[in-house]
């Protein structure tokens, strides 16, 4: 019996992710519409004005993502804060056919973006987070065992 609820078996990583969105960020953080946000000049990559990741990737890309199903989009504010998120989800369809072409948008935004879009898939939820360029050749030389697909 308790080996058919998973005793033994691989980790359900896409349930886990679900699950720390739910802990980590859900029942801790406020949240906010994601793309009114960073329409608004909301910063979840940009520390200051010196840098428009958010406004030239991030929200394109929830927008294109909203053209091919209409699911929450949410960021999650950084406490006592209205303009700097810490998180980005985006809720999952339960179409797979549909999460595929999400999945190829995202991974569009992200072979055209110089750094690297960090993707933590779940059944429910889609987070997401951006490193620049430094930060992604610096993880690559780091830790090669670790596969960052590009």
């Amino acid at each position: 019996m308790l080996c058919a609820a998973g005793c033994g078996g691989k980790p359900d990583y896409k349930r886990i992710a679900d699950d720390r969105v739910q802990e980590l960020l859900f029942d801790k953080y406020e949240k906010c519409e994601a793309i009114p946000f960073f329409e608004e000049s909301g910063r979840f990559f940009d520390v200051d004005a010196t840098t428009s990741v958010d406004r030239d990737v991030v929200l394109p890309l929830l927008q294109r993502l909203a053209e091919i199903d209409r699911t929450e989009q949410w960021v999650m504010l950084k406490p006592g804060k209205t303009d700097a998120a810490l998180a980005l989800l985006v809720k999952l369809p339960d179409d797979p056919e549909v999460v595929d072409r999400m999945a190829e948008v995202v991974q569009e935004a992200d072979d055209s973006y110089s750094g690297f879009i960090i993707q933590q898939w779940g059944y429910d939820w889609l987070q997401m987070a951006l490193v620049d360029k430094a930060a992604y050749e610096f993880l690559k030389k780091s830790n090669p065992d670790v596969d960052i697909q590009r």
